[in-house]
């Protein structure tokens, strides 16, 4: 026990003695990459940009697309009027031609 503990003691010394070296270019080193993250986080990178240009081609990709639809219901709307229309006015002359003949 009494050649354990004086190296025991040495080693805990050298230990801390080494931890508050360490410790010191440690932190320095930490507050330096710290920092440096906080001001690469802090600015979009190329990689944000790309992704933010897609998304607005996609938007405008949908836009268009979505105008393109609407004008083609828009003619469908049209013809399928046009067509009741004619359905409509055909029925009513069968129907007056049908009186006519009965009477």
């Amino acid at each position: 026990m009494h050649t354990l503990t004086p190296r025991l003691v040495a080693s805990a010394a050298d230990a801390a003695r080494h931890a508050a070296t360490y410790h010191a270019i440690a932190h320095h080193a930490t507050t330096y990459h710290a920092a440096s993250a906080m001001t690469a986080a802090a600015t979009p990178g190329i990689g944000a940009l790309v992704v933010i240009v897609v998304i607005i081609f996609v938007t405008a990709a949908l836009v268009k697309a979505a105008r393109s639809l609407f004008a083609l219901l828009s003619e469908l709307l049209r013809v399928a009027t046009a067509v009741t229309s004619v359905l409509l006015t055909t029925v009513v002359a069968i129907f007056v031609g049908i009186a006519f003949l009965v009477h």
